[in-house]
């Protein structure tokens, strides 16, 4: 006679709950360690010596074990449902992985993993305890309410894509024109996505998505109609994929590469694109191969202009007409968690620069440039560290400017800063940055707010202005450079004179320090790739 015990799924997931507990644990120990030694006035050979064993050394470790306790909470609990899937009556196996693994496919959403795997963020109910409730009780209502939610919005889902396809094929019996329409199915579909990920206890929404992913939705239903009725075409809100390369420039190799964040923000400001303001056809972007002196793989630093071209006020030219992807209209999908233009351009300018599979990469972005950036970063499809073909080792995001408190970095080894110029009334007048506001500091529809460990935040004085008119106030406080392009002005003089004493830019110097600027890298290569999405 034998006897053979099975898996008991609810303390399977008991014990991979405490798993993420200790993962989470250990990062925030990290992080309160890192604030110390970074904090520390001890100066000298020593002190950087010693900054640097634990930059390279103890924090790397403490990292490396953060991340293999949350994946083996994450085994354990895709574990628990295989069995339970294989033990359920109704016999769901692998044809219903698949379907999800398939579905998963194909959102291009650029969010952290629903459960806040390798990012530390928040969830839905699914992945959360509620200490109100007993344990047994709590896991198999959640899953009961999250399958009733689940099929309710898959069949929300199914009937409005089967009455939109109607609709659509009995308008081209009559000539009328459906692509709006279409483009407003595409939106829609994806702010169903986002209600269905909240309904299903899968993730947690911020507010600033909702609200940008539903006025999208709202507005290509108007354009669509608009076309439907008028029969004519316009490009307002075009979401046409983006990527197509124009040329790849060489440059002149630097006598001296960036030594400094506030040299990585010129850099930066010097791509942007010369017009008064109209449409333009392409856009930039600049990628700089950088050796390491002490030998190794090469690293890259790949910088992403700002929104250019046409004038917020100019509609269609500002939300879908012009070839330059990084349009007015793509923040709004940006922040929306969709995948724009904006973000095929960069992938396509790093392959066509020959930046190779699983390279060490800083990101670096201004405005919408760092949106871009840290979207790119949240990607799993290419921030990782697996070497499959387009990917990358994104090692960092540094933004200015930028409304990306709403986006956790797909890695945990990915460390993202943001710089913002605070606001303030003032004797000298009115500062403050309105663009970085716009995520709403990520806060959730649940009243929650997003945040990770690694996903860093700076804001630093702005600039008083003697007026009260918001144009000139943002225009002193938005911009990379000073009005009339001096270093000292703008982002790039805030940083420059902050990073001594600021804790988090100065962590985040030393850190790039010898991998991508300063003493110990030399910049072997330095290429301009000109991209856009082409007329729509």
């Amino acid at each position: 006679m034998s006897a053979f015990w099975g898996m008991d799924p609810a303390q399977v997931r008991a014990h991979a709950e405490r798993l993420r507990t200790a993962s989470g644990q250990v990062e925030a120990v990290t992080a309160r360690l890192g604030a110390a030694v970074d904090g520390t006035a001890w100066t000298g050979a020593d002190a950087e010596q010693f900054r640097h064993r634990w930059q390279n050394g103890a924090a790397q470790h403490l990292q490396t074990l953060s991340t293999e306790l949350l994946a083996l909470g994450d085994g354990a609990c895709g574990e628990a449902e295989q069995q339970d899937a294989a033990s359920s009556p109704q016999g769901r196996g692998s044809d219903g992985a698949g379907a999800e693994g398939a579905a998963g496919e194909e959102h291009r959403g650029t969010r952290a993993p629903a459960d806040g795997s390798g990012a530390g963020a928040r969830g839905g109910y699914l992945h959360e305890d509620n200490p109100w409730i007993p344990d047994w009780l709590e896991g198999p209502a959640e899953d009961l309410l999250s399958a009733f939610a689940g099929t309710a919005s898959e069949a929300i889902g199914q009937g409005f894509d089967t009455g939109f396809d109607m609709l659509e094929d009995g308008l081209d019996r009559f000539g009328v024109s459906t692509a709006g329409l279409a483009q407003f199915q595409r939106d829609a579909s994806h702010f169903g996505e986002i209600l269905g990920d909240w309904a299903t206890g899968e993730r947690v929404p911020t507010i600033a998505e909702l609200g940008a992913a539903g006025l999208l939705a709202a507005g290509s239903g108007g354009v669509g109609m608009w076309e439907a009725v008028t029969g004519q075409d316009t490009a307002l809100l075009d979401d046409r994929p983006g990527g197509i390369v124009d040329s790849v420039r060489t440059e002149p190799v630097p006598a001296q590469g960036a030594q400094t964040l506030q040299d990585l923000i010129v850099q930066n400001d010097a791509l942007r694109m010369d017009n008064p303001g109209g449409p333009l056809e392409h856009g930039q972007i600049g990628i700089q191969e950088v050796h390491r002196t002490g030998g190794g793989d090469p690293a890259y630093i790949v910088q992403v202009p700002p929104t250019e071209g046409a004038a917020f006020s100019d509609v269609p030219g500002a939300y879908g007409e012009q070839g330059n992807s990084r349009d007015w209209g793509s923040n709004l999908r940006l922040v929306a968690g969709q995948h724009p233009a904006a973000m095929d351009d960069v992938r396509a300018a790093m392959e066509a620069a020959g930046v190779p599979a699983g390279a060490d990469v800083l990101l670096v972005g201004h405005s919408q440039g760092g949106i871009v950036a840290n979207h790119l970063s949240a990607d799993p499809t290419f921030n990782s560290s697996s070497g499959d073909s387009g990917t990358y080792n994104v090692t960092h995001a540094f933004s200015v400017g930028s409304p990306v408190q709403t986006v956790v970095p797909a890695q945990g080894s990915t460390q993202s800063v943001n710089v913002n110029h605070g606001g303030g009334f003032g004797a000298d007048g009115i500062s403050g940055d309105l663009i970085p506001a716009l995520d709403l500091g990520g806060a959730q529809a649940d009243g929650g707010t997003l945040s990770a460990p690694h996903r860093h935040e700076v804001t630093l004085p702005g600039y008083p202005v003697p007026s009260a008119h918001p144009v000139t106030i943002l225009q002193s406080n938005h911009d990379s450079m000073g009005l009339q392009g001096e270093a000292t002005g703008g982002y790039a003089g805030s940083v420059g004179r902050a990073t001594a004493g600021d804790p988090t830019l100065s962590s985040l110097e030393r850190d790039l320090t010898g991998r991508y600027l300063g003493e110990g890298t030399t910049v072997v290569g330095s290429q301009v790739v000109t991209v856009g999405r082409g007329a729509p």
